[in-house]
């Protein structure tokens, strides 16, 4: 006897359900195959080749279901890699770009029409090619290009710049997420000033925080930034985001395993409640 079809009633639960039960990787990168996406001349980093096929079974064996693919600054403007993986992932990844303000509407419709959702800004020296330089007209005419459709602007800085990025982007009308716990140091990275700062700025329903990187503010030990993990989580938990950093790239020390970077996620929130919004519920609102 052949099947009845699903009504559509149904197949909306069933898509609804799938939403509640999604874990999200909110942050991490592909580099190559070098054979298809290869790294331009004289890149800012040269990383070991990690593509979307290894990215998308690890997250198979860790049970997540969404990601994230960060845009690696070593592409320069060419975003093949990213665009590449999302389209392989059918849906079900999400993109961040970096771009210039005066990059073509055609491009910036394409990228959304391929799931990129948000722009990046490095204020970092290995990243940004020199000394950290903050332009605050240039990044808000950026904001200003991606505002008409829904994106938001991630923050990657050193605590003092990423307060400063912050006080710069106050009132560009899309949400701000900082990267990395503002890669303040897990041993009293949050009573420093720029710490109390970043908590203040995250009492503003538009500024949002990535509790990544926790092997980045311990020198390689995860485990010791759980605190700030979970003070970071309590300030904002309807704009805290986590993810892997997958593949690690600049460091100086072992790669951390990342089933335990989302096994330390867990025990920073202390409850279901505060996981499920953590890995499902505010990525889904804001990369949908």
């Amino acid at each position: 006897m052949a099947q009845q079809a699903p009504r559509p009633e149904s197949q909306q639960a069933a898509r609804e359900s799938a939403r509640q039960d999604d874990i999200w990787d909110s942050h991490f990168h592909v580099f190559g195959p070098w054979d298809t996406y290869p790294l331009p001349p004289n890149p800012s980093y040269r990383p070991a080749e990690a593509s979307f096929d290894m990215a998308h079974a690890l997250h198979a064996r860790m049970g997540v279901t969404r990601g994230v693919i960060v845009h690696g600054a070593n592409y320069g403007a060419d975003h093949s890699a990213m665009l590449g993986a999302l389209a392989a992932s059918r849906g079900a990844y999400r993109g961040i770009a970096i771009i210039d303000p005066d990059i073509p509407e055609e491009t910036l419709r394409a990228m959304h029409d391929a799931g990129v959702r948000g722009i990046r800004f490095n204020v970092l020296a290995h990243l940004s090619g020199g000394a950290p330089h903050i332009d605050a007209a240039r990044m808000r005419a950026t904001v200003a290009r991606v505002a008409p459709y829904g994106w938001h602007a991630l923050v990657h800085a050193g605590p003092a710049d990423t307060i400063a990025v912050l006080q710069a982007l106050d009132g560009c009308g899309v949400p701000v997420v900082v990267d990395h716990m503002a890669r303040l140091p897990a041993d009293g990275g949050l009573i420093s000033d720029a710490g109390q700062a970043l908590l203040r700025w995250l009492e503003s329903p538009d500024v949002w925080v990535k509790v990544s990187g926790a092997d980045r503010v311990t020198d390689g030990q995860p485990h010791r930034a759980i605190d700030q993990m979970r003070a970071l989580i309590a300030a904002a938990p309807d704009r805290v985001l986590w993810g892997t950093d997958w593949p690690h790239v600049n460091v100086k020390y072992t790669a951390p395993d990342d089933g335990a970077l989302l096994d330390l996620a867990r025990q920073a929130c202390g409850d279901a409640a505060t996981a499920h919004a953590l890995l499902t519920r505010n990525p889904a609102r804001l990369y949908a």
